[in-house]
């Protein structure tokens, strides 16, 4: 595609863009296609030759467009807060031209050092000390996993070198999360070599939130049993219902629900999370 073209189609889509931000509510929230009928309305093979790019957009809009969840859309309620903001899209457009491969400092110092910026904006603004760090993740899963990985490491000895198949010389772990947690701890536990039997899942209070009790309760059996408390997930805004953890200084605001308040056991159980 040369310059003009370029110009010419980009400055379509950009307008397509901003009608479907501003007018979204006029689609569904919910696709209404049925099964398989994406994939009837595709060719079976891939085009050996090029297309016009307003063929192509006429295809997006025809086939793909209707079988759309419009996470934009005014009336859609469901799961969490989307990305898709117009400044978002903006910058998507200028991420995606320059195409950065921030593997290290040397292949993109903008990137990694706008990575660390940002991130320290964050830190700041949900009120973490400065000793933490982090990098941006293309999932909350992925995240979440490798923070459990940093746990493991940080447990069980020359696990890096050695793994955990067949070792007498590694005691069973356990991870806690509450009942409400996201079903990426599961996963993420049987994906790191823990096993599904090391999640422990905790009960909550009638506000949704771990039950700080139940936790001390259930490391002093794992500790009596010889079993190797490694990490506490905490949730700060469970998918299910929004509800967060407790912390250390409140455990409930409910008059509802009896809590007592976390003690010093609690705080160090609470200090094994990587």
């Amino acid at each position: 595609m040369n310059p003009a073209d370029f110009r010419k189609h980009g400055y379509a889509l950009v307008d397509w863009i901003a009608d479907y931000l501003e007018h979204s509510d006029k689609y569904p929230v919910l696709s209404r296609v049925r099964p398989r009928d994406i994939v009837n309305a595709l060719p079976p093979e891939a085009p050996e030759d090029p297309e016009p790019f307003e063929q192509i957009m006429g295809d997006f809009e025809r086939v793909l467009v209707p079988g759309l969840t419009h996470w934009n859309h005014p009336g859609f309620m469901a799961y969490f807060a989307i990305t898709g903001s117009a400044p978002g899209v903006l910058a998507d457009f200028l991420s995606a031209a320059l195409n950065q491969q921030a593997m290290l400092w040397r292949t993109s110092p903008a990137a990694t050092e706008l990575e660390e910026v940002t991130l320290g904006w964050l830190r700041k603004l949900i009120g973490l000390p400065e000793t933490f760090e982090g990098v941006v993740y293309d999932t909350a899963s992925i995240a979440t996993m490798h923070a459990l990985v940093a746990a493991r490491e940080a447990a069980v000895e020359d696990v890096r070198a050695k793994g955990l198949a067949g070792r007498s010389d590694v005691r069973a772990v356990a991870v806690y999360c509450s009942d409400q947690t996201h079903s990426s701890i599961d996963k993420a536990v049987i994906a790191i070599g823990l096993g599904h039997q090391s999640l422990r899942k905790i009960p909550t209070d009638c506000d949704f939130r771990m039950r700080v009790d139940a936790l001390e309760a259930q490391i002093a059996r794992d500790r009596a049993d010889g079993v190797l408390p490694i990490a506490v997930v905490p949730t700060v805004g469970t998918t299910s219902s929004t509800s967060p953890r407790p912390n250390s200084l409140h455990v409930s605001t409910s008059p509802a629900c009896a809590a007592s308040p976390p003690s010093s056991s609690f705080s160090r159980a609470w200090s094994t999370t990587s």
